[in-house]
């Protein structure tokens, strides 16, 4: 697997025959809580579209992404 970067951003990741490309197109589905993938076969030219949840980020969320949100009620 090669990582195809520059010194601040991963724009792509070349794993055998097939490109990865992180996309922030609205058109393609990108919005706050949402990653885009395109997979584009080297070989074909074939373009595989996939869609991840992103996991939150922030001080109440551990390393595993997952929230541990207090309530929001305090006690009198």
């Amino acid at each position: 697997m090669i990582e195809l970067r520059c010194l601040g951003t991963l724009h792509g990741v070349l794993d055998g025959d097939v490109l990865e490309i992180k996309c922030h197109r609205r058109i393609c589905g990108h919005k706050p809580g949402v990653v885009v993938l395109h997979r584009f076969n080297l070989h074909t030219g074939e373009m595989e579209t996939r869609r991840y949840k992103d996991p939150p980020l922030g001080r109440r969320s551990n390393a595993n992404g997952i929230g541990n949100e207090q309530p929001g009620v305090r006690s009198a």
